[in-house]
């Protein structure tokens, strides 16, 4: 084992889980919030119930698409810092997303969404493999994937419950 890596039972091995599972749970919950809100945005924006669920696909295409540009700024200027500038655009344009009037405005965001959230997912099995001990790594894989299905769930449970009490921005501005 290297002094450098994280090693299981140590304080930093905590925090650096905790941050995956974290960061993880807050990406899948940003991307699929909008899944239960599409008739309300098709009944807000009056659009067709198929033309709404471009606020997923398009955040979801341009994600996909983003990855590899992810990991190429991750090699200039490493990954936490991608990764933490990727989540914290990330959760503006989420809160940007819930303050929008426009239909093609919520459109771009949404796709915007999805390149910031990029910057997660192209690099944290990178991160763990690098920073943590080998015997180490199955656990904090597992935090981390524990946090996007968490996420994913989670993200449309809560944006459902939130738009039954403030509509869809209170749920896009919560999440």
């Amino acid at each position: 084992m290297s002094a450098t890596h994280l090693a299981r039972g140590t304080a930093a091995y905590r925090r650096a889980t905790l941050a995956l599972f974290c960061a993880g749970f807050a990406t899948f919950a940003l991307l699929y919030c909008v899944q239960p809100l599409l008739p309300l945005l098709a009944a807000h924006f009056r659009v067709s119930a198929a033309s709404s669920s471009l606020a997923l696909s398009l955040t979801t295409l341009s994600l996909a698409l983003c990855l590899l540009v992810s990991g190429a700024l991750a090699e200039s200027w490493g990954r936490k810092p991608v990764m933490a500038g990727a989540l914290g655009l990330a959760a503006l344009l989420g809160i940007a997303c819930a303050l929008v009037e426009s239909w093609n405005h919520l459109l771009w965001l949404r796709a915007l969404l999805g390149l910031a959230l990029s910057g997660l997912p192209a690099l944290a099995m990178a991160y763990v493999g690098e920073e943590f001990d080998p015997d180490a790594l199955p656990a904090a894989m597992g935090l981390y994937i524990g946090g996007t299905a968490l996420g994913g769930l989670l993200g449309r449970l809560l944006a459902g419950l939130l738009s039954d009490l403030g509509g869809w921005p209170w749920a896009l501005g919560g999440i």
